[in-house]
């Protein structure tokens, strides 16, 4: 329940940085996450999760609130591909930003502040 909790706070988190400040703060976002779980092997797949969740809820506030789905129709026509399609390659496009921004984050190396 907590990593749930955990993983809602993030993805508002990623929802917010994107209204914003635009698509690029997704990584930083993730990095930043990956840097507070203090380089915990999960936390690019948190990220990845969590962005995706908070692009899809962007999506849907869109949706409800706008012509997004007369939008998706013509930007998938343009494309020629389905208009589904063109939602979840949108949803994977902020995963791998927040995942690649967490995985860049984790090589940083990690040093002790403490002089002794």
């Amino acid at each position: 329940m907590r990593r749930v909790l955990r993983i809602a706070m993030l993805a508002a988190a990623f929802a917010l940085a994107t209204r914003a400040l635009g698509w690029w703060a997704v990584p930083i976002v993730g990095g930043v996450w990956s840097l507070l779980s203090r380089g915990a092997m999960r936390a690019p797949w948190e990220a990845a999760l969590a962005a995706m969740t908070g692009w899809g809820a962007i999506l849907l506030w869109t949706a409800a609130t706008g012509p997004l789905g007369e939008l998706t129709r013509r930007t998938a026509a343009i494309f020629m591909v389905a208009p589904a399609a063109l939602v979840m390659v949108t949803l994977l496009y902020g995963g791998l930003l927040a995942w690649g921004g967490a995985g860049l984050a984790m090589i940083v190396p990690f040093t002790d502040t403490k002089r002794g």
